[in-house]
């Protein structure tokens, strides 16, 4: 058998075929055909064009799918006709191809050599010299390795894998041919070539973590190679808790973002914070799922598969709406194999963790008796035992009445599965959460497909869809005059909920005067009706399309639609008390349409072995519209449900509508470069143009640019500091954005409907008329962000610490500022105003035990600093904070240059006077008497200025709700078949705002509510040990209508967030069952807390800006679950 001369041209694939060819001449006809499996394929159907041979031969070898080694040169002589082949096999076809020629045909390794019989062979040297392609997957024990470094031993021809972990560098044989395959955090692998052309490489990992894909917007890098703030989110046995929201995965979990509870009130989600609140106007996460900006329903979060978060400049790739942050979300997928499903329930108990303590009926009634007492007035009939003795008689405990044990069910089920080229994943769940109070519940249910299918070598098309339907109940907790849990810590124990013939109670009718306006707390919650149904869909296609190896396209068109159908029915108040003769019903239906286009190139190549480079370019248009009607009437005669629609109201108010629509376009641009895997920059930028600010303003450019050094990769940090094992600082600056809640007529306002009196005789006319003043130079306010951070790795990389520190300045803060009364409009303007600075340091650390040992474990801590100023106001100081009160008294909160956002601004309390001639001594130093009007027991305050006057004058900033500190911990372990996670969160450096000191806790504020036991506390001649104030019913000393820092509380708190432990059952017994894993599991939440705040929870919520007014809690929750796989 003999080789034809081979041109210096040879196509790559050659060589292969070529090499083997000379050291298996000798074979038999038999042991060719034993190997030949790319001759036996065949083709249902192919056709040869009319041509040469080479041209043909491309095409076979494109729809085959089969390796040719032959002559380009010899090819290109040999002319074919047009041909159709019906199922034929490769054999067949190469044989009609080459039958009128000298050619033949051998298959060796997977290869099909085309070479001319008539010609002599080639010397040994000669083929060693030919150029050859070397093929193959790097990977390691969890599946494929992107981003691998494969190098010619000796040369600088290298190519990195790609996504999957395949590699195909082209060389020139040798003797001594050998590949190097390296990547940090992994043992370098040197693999002889000899005589094999493809290879499955798999490597040892050295440092774990460091290696994973990390999703950084618009692409994904290794995470030793990020030179941005870019964490992810450990999700430690996520599945295994019932989560309201994705928000909850995130508390503790990351430095420098901070999640805070609005409450316990299953429909109220979380707020989640980066890096600060965001300036005055506030900032809001941004939230990509899958790729795409998201802006629909609730995410289930079993669908998850990771999250990762954008902190710094790096979120500039999303430009002006990326100034508080980038949360990235990667939902599940399906992988190549067979169909398996996995089915996950949970179902379990929810109970209130705290409750407080209030005064038994005879006990108020005593405290009422001596406030009036000491203010000098008659006591009333209801609180003396001889006239009313029910008045003394404990009959109710309004807290178990209105606080319940709660059910939560959650469902899940999972199918995924694919093939080579095809992938999916379906997903259903439901949950329901009834809450710890009566008739408030939340439920969802999620559906979510995800597929893919490789369509051509070169396309690929996929689609995410999503549809989510939620609905709940929620109650008033917020409000200090009907707020239901206030109202049942003030509501008298001596009435109980119903009446003996099963209608609601009131207050005693002789004696309702004395009680209060509060209505029957159960007859509240019973009544109920506030329903918020939100139905959301979701659908995500995309097209991918591979030019080259190294160029990709990616083409994606999000449309979210979102419907809200809110309705809320008021029934009438009959019980005295809080008597209400009025009913109402309330009902707003909107609908929202989201549009996000983006068409992205991405390029990544290698250069001479040490350059990589990864360049995106984008474009991106968002278009949203939203609608919205609303309607109201009055009157029903029949408060049943099946009546409760406006057409049986006896009375409308005028409806309300409107339509509100806005666009984003953007133009993208990121280049990653990477020297030597030691060495990186990272260059971006965005362009966004906005139809919310006026045409000359509506374009905006961001940027960042990002570097880091990886110290470990130097040759002398690794022999002079041996102890370390990884070493990487990094730092960034960029610019972004941000429009806050920007309306989208801010700088051209509507004018508004209106009524005016015209013409001599002052008739009535209707008209429009402006009712604001429009901002024709409204810009975007802007975030500067800068970082620096260190990455290590020590004890062979099982323990790695993070820290960073950051600082973000905001400047052209967009504020709704009030107008004087002479622009003759009611409505704020919109202006960009100020400057505002947030700064901190992050610490992250984690160690893991070692891997071959039988009992595994991990213990991770994260830590956030964060300090607030406010810089500049323009030409103002301090912003008005008026409607941040405590029943129209108490306003404790300022906003103010050079202090911090919503800062708690209070007069000094010093203690209780304690004798006359302590308050006569009181003097400021020009001799006025400060207090004359205390008592001993009253309350001292400090005179700050010193002028004889307790006043706003002598407030000071005693501290801020936002903590200075957050923090988390988490510890997994594993033996055998079980399993275990604890993770506790806490925060610490805020300051809480207790209104139920006031509502509660104050015999003078003349509504004659009950009170908590705290009040047993009050100052006596014999008692001078407290700080509670002498019991008074007139508070001519200001004890509690002053707004001092007596109310603030240390909100600081570490809670025991959630414990699983869990069984997985040994495989021999599922395998004869045919089920692959099942588990089962005890989880609880929110066990216990730490805190010395007295109020029911410290999480009261920042849209509450830390003022509690008996806000719902959060429930403590024990939950059992299975997990089944098969």
């Amino acid at each position: 058998m003999q080789l034809t001369k081979v041109l210096s041209s040879i196509r790559s694939k050659s060589a292969v075929a070529l090499w083997m060819l000379m050291l298996a001449s000798t074979a038999t006809a038999s042991a060719v055909s034993a190997t030949a499996q790319a001759l036996q394929k065949v083709m249902k159907k192919f056709e040869t064009p009319v041509g040469n041979l080479s041209t043909a031969l491309k095409k076979l070898e494109h729809d085959a799918h089969v390796n040719f080694a032959y002559d380009e040169a010899v090819l290109q002589k040999v002319q074919v006709k047009a041909q159709v082949f019906q199922n034929a096999s490769v054999a067949s076809i190469l044989q009609e191809l080459l039958g009128k020629s000298s050619l033949q045909f051998q298959e060796r390794f997977n290869t099909v050599l085309i070479f001319d019989a008539s010609q002599p062979a080639r010397s040994l040297s000669a083929i060693q010299e030919e150029k050859i392609k070397v093929t193959g997957t790097v990977a390691y024990k969890d599946g494929p390795l992107a981003g691998a470094t494969v190098m010619v031993k000796g040369t600088t021809t290298g190519v990195t894998t790609d996504s999957k972990g395949n590699f195909s560098i082209n060389t020139t044989t040798s003797p001594n041919l050998t590949l190097v395959v390296s990547m940090i955090g992994y043992g370098t692998k040197e693999i002889t070539v000899g005589n094999e052309r493809t290879f499955n490489i798999t490597m040892e990992e050295t440092t774990i973590g460091l290696n994973q894909l990390v999703v950084v917007g618009y692409g994904s890098q290794r995470k030793a190679l990020i030179s941005g703030a870019i964490a992810e989110v450990p999700l430690d046995k996520l599945n295994s808790r019932s989560l309201n929201n994705v928000q909850d995965a995130l508390q503790g979990k990351v430095p420098g973002v901070m999640v805070q509870n609005q409450g316990g009130d299953p429909n109220s989600p979380a707020k989640v914070y980066i890096r600060g609140i965001g300036g005055i106007n506030g900032e809001s996460v941004l939230y990509v799922v899958d790729g795409m900006i998201y802006k629909g329903g609730p995410i289930n979060p079993n669908d998850i598969e990771s999250i990762s978060v954008l902190k710094d400049a790096s979120a500039a790739i999303y430009g002006a709406q990326a100034s508080g942050g980038v949360i990235l979300i990667t939902t599940k997928k399906g992988k190549a194999g067979s169909m398996s499903i996995n089915v996950d329930v949970k179902n379990g108990w929810q109970s209130v963790a705290k409750k407080m303590d209030v005064l038994s009926a005879k006990q108020f009634a005593d405290v009422e008796n001596a406030a009036y007492d000491a203010a000098g007035i008659p006591r009333s009939e209801a609180f003396d035992g001889t006239k009313y003795p029910g008045g003394q008689l404990t009959l109710t405990d309004w807290q178990d009445e209105i606080f319940r044990t709660a059910k939560v069910q959650d469902y899940n089920v999972e199918v995924k599965g694919g093939s080579d080229k095809s992938h999916y994943f379906m997903s259903f769940g439901y949950r329901k959460q009834d809450g710890i109070i009566l008739n408030t519940y939340n439920e969802r249910y999620g559906f979510r497909l995800n597929s893919d299918v490789q369509m051509k070598p070169w396309l690929k098309i996929g689609e995410n869809l999503s549809f989510t339907f939620q609905q709940g109940n929620g109650a008033n907790t917020t409000s200090p005059y009907s707020g239901v849990i206030y109202t049942a810590l003030g509501y008298p124990r001596n009435v109980k909920p119903y009446n003996a013939d099963g209608t609601f109670a009131g207050m005693p009718i002789d004696y309702a005067g004395s009680y209060g306006d509060l209505a029957n707390p159960v007859a509240y919650l019973k009544r109920l009706d506030n329903r918020n149904p939100y139905f959301n869909i979701s659908v995500n296609p995309y097209a991918e399309i591979r030019f080259t190896k190294d160029l990709k396209f990616l083409s994606s068109v999000a449309v979210t639609k979102g419907m809200t159908s809110n309705k809320v029915f008021t029934t009438a108040v009959p019980e005295i008390g809080k008597i209400n003769k009025n009913n109402n019903l309330y009902q707003m239906m909107s609908n929202h349409t989201d549009i996000l286009s983006e068409q992205t190139l991405t390029y990544n190549h290698l250069f001479n072995g040490v350059h990589n480079i990864t360049a995106v370019a984008g474009y991106s248009f968002q278009k949203n519209e939203s609608e919205y009607l609303s309607a109201e009437g009055t009157n029903f005669n029949d408060e049943r449900f099946i009546y409760r629609y406006l057409g049986n109201a006896g009375a409308f108010t005028k409806p309300q509508s409107g339509k509100d629509k806005r666009a984003l376009e953007s133009y993208i641009a990121r280049v990653n470069y990477e020297y030597k895997s030691k060495y990186l920059l990272g260059l971006l930028g965005r362009i966004d143009g906005t139809s919310l600010v006026p045409s000359q303003n509506r374009y905006e450019k961001y940027y960042a640019v990002t570097g880091g050094w990886i110290l470990t990769q130097e040759n002398f940090i690794r022999e002079n500091l041996t102890f370390l094992d990884f070493a990487k600082i990094r730092g960034s600056y960029g610019l972004l954005g941000n429009l806050g809640s920007l309306p989208s007529n801010a700088y051209n306002a509507n004018l508004s409907a209106s009524n005016i009196y015209m013409g001599k005789e002052g008739s009535l006319n209707q008209g429009y008329a402006e009712n604001t003043i429009s901002n024709p130079n409204l810009k975007w306010a802007q975030a500067k962000q800068s970082d620096v951070g260190m990455d290590l790795g020590f004890l062979n990389n099982r323990l790695s610490v993070t820290v960073d520190y950051f600082s973000k300045n905001i400047d052209r803060m967009i504020l709704a500022v009030d107008l004087p009364s002479t622009s003759g409009v009611s409505n704020q303007m919109y202006q960009n105003v100020g400057e505002v600075r947030d700064r901190g340091w992050e610490f992250g650390v984690t160690y893991r035990s070692n891997d071959r040992s039988e009992f595994k474990w991990d213990i991770g801590a994260s830590a956030s600093t964060l300090k607030n100023e406010l810089l500049s106001l323009g030409d103002r100081t301090s912003i008005n904070t008026s409607n941040i009160n405590v029943r129209s008294s108490l306003t404790p909160i300022r906003i103010q240059t050079g202090q911090s956002l919503y800062n708690f601004w209070v007069v000094e309390s010093a203690g209780l006077f304690q004798t006359e001639k302590e308050i006569a001594d009181y003097k400021a130093s020009n001799g006025k008497q400060i207090q004359p009007a205390a008592k001993p027991g009253d309350r001292k305050f400090v005179d700050r200025n010193d002028d004889g006057v307790i006043d706003d004058n002598d407030k000071y900033f005693a501290g801020t709700p936002f903590p200075k500190l957050n923090y988390g911990i988490s510890f997994n372990a594993s033996y055998k078949g079980f399993d275990l996670n604890v993770f506790a969160q806490g925060v610490s450096g805020n300051k809480l705002f207790n209104a139920l000191k006031y509502t509660n806790m104050n015999p003078s504020i003349g509504t004659n509510y009950n009170m908590l036991t705290g009040i047993l506390d009050a100052w006596t001649p014999t008692h001078t040990n407290t700080d509670v104030p002498r019991l008074n019913s007139k508070d001519t000393n200001g004890n509690y209508g002053t707004v001092s820092d007596w109310y603030l509380e240390n909100g600081a708190y570490l809670r025991l967030k959630n414990v699983t432990l869990g069984y997985t059952l040994p495989n021999n017994i599922l395998k004869q069952a045919g089920l692959n894993t099942v588990r089962f599991y005890v989880t609880g939440s929110n066990l216990f807390t730490i805190t010395k705040y007295k109020g029911f929870d410290p999480e009261v919520g920042t849209d509450e800006v830390g003022i509690d007014k008996a806000r719902y809690p959060l429930a403590r929750t024990i939950m059992v679950g299975l997990n089944v796989n098969f």
